[in-house]
């Protein structure tokens, strides 16, 4: 929830601070170097960028808290953090204009004078190089690269074949709406083909789940679990006992437990990152 938290507000910065480039409006987005896609899943699975950054930040708190406490561990810290900063550079060499490797080199020769004050001084400007490449790029980079790609996820199907996940989502709405339709018309037969379509639909999808989640089955369990079998089964034996009306409430107790709870934590990012990239590469 963190991350879905960080992202949408990364989109509302994007929204509110890029500035139109022509009488149309058209919106121009200021896109990270195409060489930072290999520190970030799926080109790297160990998301280096990531911890990169993490260390950093880590690395910058040491030597605030150490700088007039302990200066042999001030120091120690001084240069990894000289180690994970000159990196950035060699990591994105677009980005080599943004660090400034001489403030390290400065702040090293205060901390050795034994001059703490001083030293905070240079790394609150090496903090400040760091926040200026935030203002730029982390939103878009945040967008891109830390939100759920479906292109490559796919579901099986009762042939055995695969779709596309886009084309099974768009048909899971098909058998809920057919349900409704069939309730409304007093066509219970035609709901009971339809719910065990959609039963066998979302079966099928739990299987999609596990590309992504492949060490992690809680997640998909959390949405297409027990609680959603139990609720299909209600369901069906609501159609079959012609109660229209615990039909209807149940048909509606599944698409806020299942398909609203699902995409306000997956299809709002997805459909961000998509939209931002289609952007990006028409620029």
């Amino acid at each position: 929830m963190k991350l879905k938290a960080l992202i949408i507000l990364a989109l509302v910065y994007s929204l509110t601070t890029l500035q139109p480039v022509n009488a149309d409006n058209r919106i121009h987005l200021k896109t990270p170097p195409e060489s930072l896609a290999q520190w970030y899943k799926p080109q790297n699975k160990r998301q280096v960028w990531l911890h990169t950054m993490f260390r950093l930040r880590r690395e910058m708190l040491a030597i605030e808290d150490y700088a007039h406490n302990n200066p042999q561990l001030m120091k120690k810290w001084i240069n990894k953090l000289e180690t994970d900063y000159r990196k950035i550079a060699e990591m994105v060499p677009e980005w080599s204009d943004m660090i400034d490797s001489d403030l390290i080199t400065k702040m090293k020769h205060h901390a050795e004078a034994g001059q703490p004050t001083r030293v905070k001084k240079y790394l609150r400007k090496i903090q400040k190089t760091c926040n200026d490449c935030h203002h730029e790029y982390q939103p878009l980079v945040t967008a891109l690269y830390r939100s759920p790609d479906y292109n490559g996820v796919t579901v099986s199907a009762n042939d055995g074949k695969t779709v596309s996940f886009n084309k099974a989502m768009r048909e899971l709405p098909k058998a809920i709406n057919r349900i409704q339709i069939a309730l409304e018309d007093a066509q219970p037969d035609k709901a009971l083909i339809s719910s065990d379509q959609l039963k066998q639909q979302l079966k099928q999808l739990t299987s999609s789940c596990q590309q992504c989640h492949d060490e992690e089955p809680l997640p998909a369990q959390s949405i297409l679990g027990q609680n959603t079998t139990d609720r299909l089964e209600q369901l069906t034996s609501f159609i079959k006992n012609n109660e229209v009306i615990q039909s209807k409430k149940m048909l509606g107790e599944i698409g806020v437990t299942v398909c609203a709870r699902c995409h306000s934590l997956h299809r709002t990012l997805g459909d961000l990152r998509n939209t931002l990239e289609d952007r990006a590469n028409s620029e």
